[in-house]
């Protein structure tokens, strides 16, 4: 366990500052306007990538009696991209020919080949999952790495070389479908047996798992409204600058996101054995962990925000040092969003998940265009993290009323019991 939590740690953190990286050179190989172009893609296909993934990883992982085969889980993915790509189609389209700031042709060819490398991330995660459940985080840690560096590589080096981001996205795509088929399938296959699939299990497990696809896709909304809104009323400009500014506090956000991740399995064995004190140990210690990075996250913003920004992503961006504190705390909230998201979902609370998470997008549409209006750059952040303390204050009272009455319970385990049964759908 200790060779696979440290495999997929350094896996996981190389992938991250990858990703970092790549929203830090364009701002000093191309300027802001592609900046700005590389950041709407990003940020818009962020949506889509939600309902490829349709909130699956921590359901699949936590299948622990196999309910559903491995081709089933596989075949279902291929429908969920699909659809995920033809909805994303009519997004661009939309966003090309309507609105005050309607998208240009590079802007749209560019979301769509960043859908491209999304579909990819999606479709290799259904593999990672099988790695994970078969205790083999090495690999899932590996596959990150590789995509990391490779996706860094070819995009700085196209970049650097063309100054044109629609080849760059085009050679970072093909690059991540080189590792998938030279690294993330063949190892996969190791720790499965392909068989044929009924289309009924298929369609079963997507209805399912359908209040995680519609969690997930609320969710990610939710964290993208506000910087959508800010492009529009503000335009390309505006974006390519928050975003960059953004890069260095994710990589805390999805840091401590990566804390939790190999413990999926953990959460579950303890919650099937009724074991109550593992379970709250468990939940406790990972959320002790997450809130003791947000002192930590919020010295190094007040105190090397400026020079880290000056250093490593723009002296022209070093006077944007005020945005760094709220964002600190939006990363730590969005952590401990997802983490108790997760916690739901191996409980198998999916109303909860909804219904948490469909306030938290009300919120976060109300309040991105008035915060924007108010205080610019700076109200981006705030109305996400409007939107994200309800979003965790609902998600908290859910989990502790479901642990109670699941421990509380004695005897062999039932089926996990929802404390929204009874609601209207």
């Amino acid at each position: 366990m200790l060779r696979n939590f440290i495999w997929n740690t350094v896996g996981q953190l190389t992938y991250m500052v990858c990703q970092f990286l790549c929203g830090i050179f364009v701002v000093s190989l191309a300027g802001n306007q592609v900046s700005g172009v590389y950041n709407t893609a990003l940020t818009a296909t962020n949506i889509f990538l939600s309902i490829a993934s349709y909130g699956m990883y921590s359901f699949q992982v936590s299948d622990l009696s196999k309910k559903y085969s491995d081709s089933a889980y596989i075949r279902s993915r291929v429908w969920t991209c699909a659809a995920a790509s033809v909805l994303c189609g009519g997004f661009v389209v939309v966003n090309a020919f309507t609105g005050e700031n309607p998208y240009s042709a590079q802007q749209s060819v560019c979301v769509l080949l960043f859908l491209g490398y999304r579909m990819v991330e999606s479709f290799t995660d259904i593999f990672n999952a099988i790695d994970q459940r078969g205790g083999r985080l090495d690999i899932v840690g590996k596959t990150y790495a590789m995509r990391g560096i490779v996706m860094l590589a070819s995009f700085i080096a196209t970049l650097r070389l063309t100054q044109d981001i629609v080849l760059t996205l085009a050679l970072m795509l093909a690059a991540s479908l080189a590792v998938f088929f030279a690294y993330s399938l063949p190892q996969a296959r190791r720790l499965y047996t392909p068989a044929s699939v009924v289309q009924a299990r298929v369609a079963a497990l997507l209805w399912e798992c359908a209040p995680l696809a519609v969690y997930s896709f609320l969710n990610t909304t939710t964290a993208s409204i506000p910087k959508l809104m800010l492009g529009r009323m503000l335009g390309e400009t505006a974006l390519g600058i928050y975003g960059p500014v953004t890069q260095p506090v994710l990589l805390l956000q999805v840091g401590a996101t990566y804390l939790f991740n190999p413990f999926i399995t953990v959460f579950a064995d303890s919650y099937a054995r009724r074991n109550k004190r593992g379970f709250w140990r468990a939940v406790l210690g990972v959320q002790g962990v997450v809130l003791a990075l947000l002192p930590v996250g919020l010295f190094v913003a007040a105190f090397l925000g400026r020079w880290g920004l000056a250093a490593f992503v723009s002296a022209e961006l070093a006077d944007y040092q005020y945005l760094l504190a709220p964002m600190v705390v939006s990363a730590i909230l969005t952590a401990l969003v997802l983490f108790y998201s997760m916690v739901l979902t191996v409980m198998r609370c999916m109303k909860g998940l909804i219904a948490a998470n469909a306030c938290a997008i009300v919120v976060s549409a109300l309040a991105s265009a008035p915060c924007i209006a108010r205080w610019e750059l700076q109200g981006t952040t705030y109305a996400a993290i409007a939107a994200q303390m309800v979003q965790l204050l609902l998600l908290g009272v859910t989990a502790l009323l479901m642990a109670r009455r699941h421990f509380s319970a004695a005897g062999p385990l039932p089926k996990p019991e929802d404390p929204f049964d009874g609601l209207p759908s």
